[in-house]
């Protein structure tokens, strides 16, 4: 073996070795692995349940610098995907007490200020109110023009001068228009964390052109919103964003896939998605998170909240020369992925086209939580422990899409499974059934994605290499026999499964 290929290989799994030796030594590590067990959920809900209380204190508070031209708002769109009874209730809001703990506390301290405030903003748009009603009694053209003016400069103050408006980092059930007025209140800046979001089903049922999905589609990067209604003055947000996460059951991202309004229009590729199996039947729970953990939680939100609500301007961070490099390469092997399966080609491409963002906001969001209060340089380490949450959410993402469009490749597999065995062929390629069939690739390749993950059909070395028409790398298929009959036998609607088989 070559010396320089042996240190090379020694030298990446050192790497790797200390990399897994840091995530482990990690707060987010120890806290998602303490709530895991309390409540007996998997450690990716409360990893992502974690990440979406981070997102929500963040709020697009936070940027990342990647080039001279590029700064990148850190803020995600959080949907996990789990059934009733999968603990989503509980690990929610052990997640999001923290925050609404800190939110109390910001408006008692800040009290008399807010008060203050309010006070101006109404004597501005008292003094607004009068010159009106004098303008309306005038005749003299240079009082009128003096009026105006004093108008414009008050109407023009106003959305400089503080709102006093009182600290609210979530909103739940709540229209575009609602929506809207909440993100002017709080600077442009709000919150969605719940396990059964109202505002999520406004999403899930949009209809075509509802503004509801623009609005959000802007508020995930922070692009100017203009909203004006029939005689009222208009609502403009310069930097909107909108920390979403929410918690659904199985259909309702089912809807969300099926809703061909929504479809198309970019929402599911802004989305990380997680899915979560339900807790194993009598699995042992340990009823409670040790203190000592609640209060390293509360602790590192609590900083979180300090740094960013006490800053005037954003923090901007930026990525070490290690971090950059991790960054590109997962970036690289994500753009080479054309897509999951053909069928799913144009959503899946939805997400490729964010996922090096996606990278970077779970890397922001890692870094804030180990260093709330420290260093502005992100360093390999969190970078690679970002790249493993990332290879993470896209094998969700796989999972999802399989979730929402399952007919496809079911339907044509069914044929598959009738008409095989009466020609008796017992290998197949793609082509073999794009031509028995008359449809195409992506179909095909569809029927054999169902049948790979029933087990049915497992991938051999073809038998006749060279002699087929078209590459000879093509893969061929063989028939697990057993696993087969009891498939045909389902679609037939008789249960003739031999004994010892999988089901």
């Amino acid at each position: 073996m070559d010396t320089r290929s042996s240190l090379h290989a020694d030298s990446t799994r050192a790497r790797a070795m200390r990399s897994d030796e840091w995530m482990h030594s990690t707060a987010i590590w120890r806290i998602s692995q303490a709530v895991c067990t309390a409540y007996g959920v998997s450690y990716d809900m409360s990893c992502v349940a974690c990440l979406a209380a981070i997102n929500s204190a963040l709020r697009g508070k936070v940027s990342v610098r990647v080039n001279a031209d590029w700064v990148e708002p850190a803020n995600a769109f959080i949907v996990l995907c789990a059934e009733s009874g999968a603990g989503n209730s509980p690990v929610n809001a052990f997640f999001k007490a923290p925050l609404l703990n800190f939110q109390k506390n910001w408006n008692d301290t800040h009290k008399v200020r807010l008060c203050l405030e309010r006070s101006r903003q109404t004597q501005l748009r008292k003094r607004v109110a009068a010159l009106e009603r004098k303008i309306a009694k005038l005749e003299d053209h240079a009082q009128i023009e003096k009026c105006v003016q004093e108008m414009a400069e008050l109407r023009e103050k106003a959305p400089c001068m503080p709102s006093g408006h009182e600290l609210e980092i979530f909103v739940d059930d709540c229209t575009n228009a609602s929506l809207i007025e909440c993100m002017r209140q709080q600077g442009g800046r709000i919150a969605v964390m719940e396990g059964e979001a109202s505002l999520f089903r406004h999403i899930v049922n949009a209809k075509p052109m509802s503004p509801i999905v623009d609005t959000l589609l802007k508020a995930f990067s922070g692009e100017r919103i203009q909203s004006r209604k029939s005689g009222e003055d208009s609502i403009v947000i310069e930097h909107p964003v909108l920390a979403l996460n929410v918690m659904v059951q199985p259909p309702v991202i089912v809807q969300l896939g099926r809703n061909k309004d929504i479809v198309g229009r970019g929402l599911l590729g802004r989305i990380l998605f997680g899915v979560i199996e339900p807790p194993v039947a009598g699995e042992d729970v340990g009823g409670a998170v040790p203190e000592e953990v609640k209060v390293e939680y509360s602790g590192i939100i609590q900083a979180i909240l300090e740094r960013v609500e006490t800053s005037n301007k954003q923090i901007v961070l930026e990525l070490d020369t290690d971090a950059l490099r991790l960054w590109d390469l997962w970036r690289d092997k994500i753009e080479r992925v054309t897509c999951l399966q053909d069928e799913y080609a144009p959503v899946w491409g939805e997400w490729r086209g964010k996922a090096a963002r996606h990278l970077l906001h779970i890397a922001v969001f890692l870094h804030m939580f180990e260093c709330p209060e420290g260093r502005d340089r992100i360093n390999a380490n969190v970078m690679q422990f970002a790249v493993q949450l990332a290879d993470t959410f896209y094998e969700h993402y796989e999972e999802i899409l399989r979730l929402i469009y399952p007919e496809r490749g079911e339907k044509n597999a069914n044929k598959v499974l009738g008409s095989l065995m009466r020609r008796k062929l017992r290998r197949f390629q793609s082509r073999d059934l794009q031509r028995m069939f008359g449809v195409h690739r992506q179909e095909a390749n569809a029927a054999i994605d169902w049948l790979w993950r029933k087990g049915a059909i497992r991938e051999s070395t073809p038998l006749l290499r060279g002699q087929r028409c078209g590459r000879p790398s093509s893969p061929e298929y063989e028939i697990v026999d057993y696993v087969w009959d009891g498939l045909v036998a389902e679609c037939r609607g008789v249960s003739r499964w031999r004994m010892g088989s999988l089901r």
